[in-house]
C-alpha cells in the first residue's frame, strides 16, 4: 500500500494487506469509478442482480450492472452487505464486530463463469480445492499508488504447521468439501515483509466458499509495529450465480489501527487496488479448473 516513505531494501509482510490503510480515516462512501479502472469490466444483466440475495441500494446496483463490480468503503461500522452469501455476511459483521475496526472496504466482482469450471459436475469441490493453493499466490501483482508502477505483491505463502512450528506444509486438497477448518499460513510481502495468518475456510450455502485470514503476530514495517495481533480480518467469498453463469468474487477487510492522516487518497487507491489482485488470483484459479 506504500503510504509511507520506502525505507532500506528489505521485505516486510502482506497480512499487513491493508495495513496502513487502516491507518487512516477515510469517509466512508462508494469506490470512484477512476479509482476501480483496473477492475475488468462484465457488465451483468438485469436479472443476475436482481436475483442476489441482498438488498442492494440503487448505486451499486447501476454499478454491477454497467460495470460488473461495486465496491464501498467503511469506518467504524462494519459492513457486509456486498456480501451474496448471506451465511458468509453474518459470519463477518460477527467477526468485525469482535475485532472493532476503524477502517474498512468491500468489493463484489462478478464474471462470466469460467467454461470448464461450469461444466464441472464438481464444481464447488474443484473450486474449494484451488482456493486452498496458497503457493500460487506467489508471484500475483497489484498496482502500487506509492511507486506508480506494478509490484509484486506476495513473494512467497505456504501453509505452516503452526506458530510454534513454521514447517513449510504442501497446499492441502479434500476429497469433500468440509463445513470449516482451520489453517495457518505464512506470507512474505514485498512491502510489509514476513508474517503468520490463522485461515479458516468455510463451505456454506449455495456453493460459497468463505475463507478468512488474521494476522496472528504483530505487524511492522520496519522497526515501526502497525498492527497488533488479530487487528486484521480479511475474508474472501467465492460463490456461482444462482443460474451458474456468473461466478462472483467478494472481498472484505477491516482494520484496527493507530490514525494518521493526509494520505486518504493514496491509502484509499491501495486498499482498492490490493483486492482486485486477490480478485485476479482468484480468477485466475477459476481459469484453470
Amino acid at each position: 500500500m506504500d503510504p509511507f516513505p520506502k525505507p532500506r531494501e528489505r521485505r516486510r509482510p502482506w497480512g499487513a494487506l491493508l495495513t496502513a490503510a487502516g491507518l487512516l480515516l477515510i469517509p466512508p462512501g462508494a469506490l470512484h469509478a477512476e479509482e476501480a479502472a483496473s477492475l475488468p469490466a462484465h457488465p451483468l444483466p438485469a436479472a443476475v442482480v436482481d436475483s442476489l440475495p441482498m438488498a442492494l441500494d440503487p448505486d451499486a446496483r447501476q454499478q454491477l450492472l454497467t460495470l460488473g463490480s461495486c465496491s464501498s468503503f467503511f469506518q467504524e461500522q462494519p459492513r457486509a452487505d456486498l456480501c451474496p452469501s448471506p451465511d458468509a455476511a453474518g459470519d463477518i459483521l460477527r467477526t468485525l464486530d469482535a475485532a472493532h475496526p476503524n477502517i474498512g472496504i468491500q468489493t463484489l466482482v462478478a464474471e462470466p463463469m469460467p467454461a470448464r469450471l461450469g461444466a464441472r459436475t464438481d464444481r464447488g469441490l474443484r473450486l474449494y480445492n484451488l482456493l486452498h493453493q496458497f503457493r500460487t499466490m506467489e508471484g500475483i501483482q497489484y498496482f502500487s499508488a506509492g511507486h506508480g508502477r506494478m509490484r509484486v505483491f506476495c513473494t512467497a505463502s505456504h501453509v505452516v504447521k503452526g506458530p510454534d512450528d513454521r514447517a513449510m506444509l504442501q497446499d492441502p486438497q479434500y476429497r469433500a468439501i468440509e463445513a470449516a477448518h482451520d489453517l495457518f499460513v505464512e506470507q512474505d510481502d514485498s512491502t510489509f515483509g514476513r508474517t503468520l495468518y490463522a485461515v479458516n475456510v468455510k463451505g456454506l450455502k449455495g456453493d460459497a466458499i468463505e475463507l478468512t485470514m488474521s494476522n496472528v503476530e504483530q505487524v511492522r514495517y520496519g522497526i515501526l509495529p502497525v498492527l497488533k495481533p488479530g487487528a486484521l480480518k480479511l475474508t474472501l467469498v467465492v460463490q456461482p450465480s444462482a443460474d451458474g453463469r456468473s461466478l462472483f468474487f467478494y472481498g472484505n477487510v477491516g482494520v484496527r489501527a493507530v490514525r494518521l492522516f493526509g494520505m486518504e487518497n493514496r491509502v484509499r487507491t491501495s486498499f482498492c487496488n490490493r483486492l482486485i489482485a486477490l480478485y485476479n488470483w482468484v480468477a485466475q484459479q477459476a481459469a484453470l479448473a
